[in-house]
């Protein structure tokens, strides 16, 4: 067995506030080799991004390790103790040797520069290229990650398109397409598209270990997909060591080797994903798989990881964890068939909350002298209705509308066509600062994907306030 090139040894992180010490994480111990895949898995707020914070020595302030040791081993090199070495030394390796995806790629990224500008700041950093060569580096990065089609590709599609270019041409054709890449800024591109760039950023310079911290979950499953795909290409192709933080367990057996199960800072399990995801041991994981929602019934109390286990504090302040037998372990209830059909019916009879009727939402492209050519439809003929206690879900991949759909229903997106219906009022025809339409806000409210649009505003003001 190779030695590991990642050595974590009794780690503990806290958070020092005004009554006492929070431990984010407490004795964490775990070992990682050249290509070897592991996955870190807990709740929101087990010490997962803490961990990986750490050692890429990013922990925020008023955090700081406390304890512990952290020993990387880089290629042909012999192993440092990242807490021993100094700022100049660790930011070396930061980025360098040991990079890191992080979580939401439109936080990651700086919206007032083009991803060609902040993919070649990265490779400056750590690697002595010209300018030139740094550019041609970035399209070849976002080639690798699949961003951008090949140079064989990109031909055949200009050989199609204009099949009497000639070779100077369609090299011109091939070079404008590529240079159009590296010039788009962050809200130019999808989510997907976004989480390719903030990989080909984290592999730029080939590092030895490769931290991915939740990068798929504002992501759907068709992009999901093909995310997991290539973190998996690019380890076996590099040979780099993956760190792959989740809340998710499907994306863990899918993709990682080994499996560290944390519990409020501490490691309640480990070992290789298949034994660990069979043959759970704490009570704590196997809350985790069996909370799981499942496709195959639906059950009448959703089950929770304290419907699994009992937590304790012992005099000292030691957290003891116990497993429970409870009718939701032992026999869940299902809703059956009758019953679900039975509710459908009553909910029917009921006057409809909302009516939507024949939607479409699009979005104006310019033609020439500025007149609009045509419409992108992102909303096209959409009807449904709500009743009162009913729950609609809408589903489909990135792109399709949901989001646009569910800003038309308030009056944020003003559509083309079309009827919504709200409470007996026709909002499509209410005037934006009429008092009905004001008074829709109290009764219908939208839970934004990206928590930081909510922040903003708040933050702009305490900025301007002169006491914050």
């Amino acid at each position: 067995m190779s030695e590991p090139v990642l050595d974590v040894r009794h780690l503990q992180v806290q958070f020092i506030t005004q009554t006492k010490p929070v431990v984010a994480v407490e004795e964490l111990s775990f070992q990682l080799r050249k290509g070897e895949k592991l996955g870190i898995v807990g709740e929101s707020g087990s010490g997962k991004s803490v961990t990986s914070l750490a050692i890429m020595g990013l922990v925020p302030t008023p955090g700081r390790i406390t304890q512990g040791e952290i020993w990387f081993t880089p290629e042909g090199r012999s192993a440092r103790d990242l807490l021993q070495v100094n700022e100049a030394e660790r930011r070396s390796y930061r980025g360098g040797e040991i990079a890191m995806i992080f979580q939401e790629p439109m936080s990651a990224l700086n919206p007032v520069y083009d991803i060609g500008f902040q993919l070649t700041e990265a490779i400056f950093l750590h690697q002595k290229l010209s300018s030139q060569d740094a550019r041609r580096k970035a399209i070849a990065l976002l080639q690798e990650v699949q961003l951008l089609a090949s140079d064989e590709t990109l031909q055949q599609q200009c050989r199609q398109a204009h099949p009497n270019y000639s070779d100077r041409e369609v090299s011109s054709y091939i070079n404008q397409h590529k240079q159009s890449i590296l010039k788009r800024y962050p809200h130019e591109l999808s989510g997907g598209q976004l989480q390719r760039v903030t990989i080909a950023m984290a592999i730029s310079c080939n590092p030895s270990v490769l931290i991915a911290d939740e990068p798929t979950t504002a992501l759907d499953v068709t992009v999901q997909a093909t995310i997991l795909d290539l973190l998996r290409h690019l380890c076996d192709e590099r040979g780099m060591a993956l760190i792959f933080i989740t809340h998710d367990l499907g994306v863990i057996a899918e993709l990682v080797d080994s499996v560290v199960v944390m519990y409020q800072g501490k490691v309640v399990e480990a070992g290789k994903v298949a034994s660990v995801f069979s043959h759970a041991q704490h009570p704590y994981t196997k809350g985790l798989l069996a909370c799981r929602p499942r496709l195959d019934c639906r059950l009448q109390i959703l089950p929770t990881v304290t419907d699994f286990m009992e937590v304790t504090t012992t005099p000292a302040g030691k957290i003891q964890i116990t497993e429970k037998q409870t009718d939701i372990n032992r026999k869940p209830k299902v809703v059956t068939e009758t019953e679900q059909q039975a509710r459908l019916k009553q909910l029917l009879q009921q006057e409809s909350l909302m009516s939507v009727n024949q939607l479409r939402v699009g979005f104006p492209t310019k033609g020439m002298f500025g007149k609009t050519k045509k419409y992108l439809m992102a909303v096209n003929n959409v009807s449904f209705k709500v009743y009162p206690g009913e729950t609609l879900g809408l589903v489909g991949e990135s792109g399709c509308g949901k989001s646009t759909l569910a800003r038309t229903l308030l009056r944020l997106i003003q559509p083309l066509e079309g009827d919504v219906v709200f409470a007996g009022d026709n909002i499509t025809n209410l005037a934006l600062r009429s008092q009905k339409l004001r008074s829709l806000v109290d009764k219908c409210r939208l839970f934004f994907k990206t928590p930081i649009i909510l922040l903003i505003p708040a933050l702009i003001l305490a900025k301007r306030s002169p006491n914050p």
